[in-house]
């Protein structure tokens, strides 16, 4: 599979279908591009797909450094430039929204819309930077595994959990956290001590669309309404019995959602 050499990094990349839209994928903290294998089939016939791993996570390089947002938005922004000629359609949940807001308000002209999903322009409360300061240690002591139990229900939302026709996509992703090594620590700090960049989202002026899961608990929908209110022309939907990774637990709406935000 390819990969590609941008702002001091090796990047991992998949590429699937053509057309003339290029849609660019970015995944969220502790995940990788696979997190998108629900939704990409459905625009796979009309639209070219790129699926990028960020540095320091999935097959990616890990440098050591270079974790906090404003690099990332870097290498974001040159894998864009190296890979389409044209603005792209980027599609990011979590820390790959994170990445999407500076990245559309920096490099406009990189951009032909956002969407982003399940994701926050605020920095991180005080009270969760305490709670990640101690699963931090914990970490460094004895690895990722004794936190797999207590970092699931962050990513899934309550409904997900206790549907038994998913109880094999919580699974799925309980063994892919559990294989996370300590490396993983460089790109946890690299979200939980992001600033704020409110003042960055006027500054957003392609199409925006905002999507959350009604039960994220890790970016509640309070930080979908505040991005909302500061990204003019945006549109923001909402999804019942979800939880922060919408592009896993509900893709079907996640899908239509998009689908109807590009025709316009």
């Amino acid at each position: 599979m390819p990969t590609i050499s941008v702002n001091g990094v090796e990047l991992f990349y998949t590429e699937q279908g053509d057309g003339e839209r290029t849609i660019v994928f970015a995944h969220g903290l502790l995940m990788d591009n696979s997190m998108w294998d629900f939704v990409t089939p459905h625009f796979a016939k009309t639209c070219r797909l790129i699926c990028f791993d960020f540095r320091g996570q999935g097959r990616s390089q890990d440098t050591g450094q270079g974790y906090a947002i404003d690099t990332l938005v870097e290498d974001a922004a040159a894998l864009i430039n190296a890979l389409s000629d044209k603005p792209v359609d980027y599609v990011g949940l979590s820390m790959g929204g994170m990445v999407g807001m500076p990245l559309a308000a920096r490099y406009p002209h990189l951009l032909r819309s956002l969407v982003l999903l399940d994701t926050s322009a605020q920095a991180e409360p005080p009270h969760n930077l305490r709670k990640y300061a101690v699963m931090t240690w914990i970490v460094r002591a004895f690895g990722v595994k004794p936190l797999v139990s207590r970092t699931l229900p962050l990513m899934f939302g309550k409904t997900t959990v206790n549907d038994p026709a998913k109880r094999e996509l919580v699974k799925h992703w309980r063994r892919k956290l559990s294989a996370l090594k300590k490396t993983i620590l460089g790109p946890i700090a690299g979200v939980t001590q992001r600033r704020d960049i409110t003042q960055e989202l006027p500054k957003i002026t392609c199409p925006t669309l905002i999507i959350t899961g009604e039960e994220d608990r890790t970016t509640p929908v309070s930080c979908a309404h505040h991005m909302h209110a500061y990204i003019a022309h945006s549109e923001l939907q909402i999804i019942p019995r979800c939880g922060h990774s919408s592009a896993l637990e509900e893709p079907e709406q996640v899908v239509a959602a998009m689908k109807k935000f590009y025709l316009k």
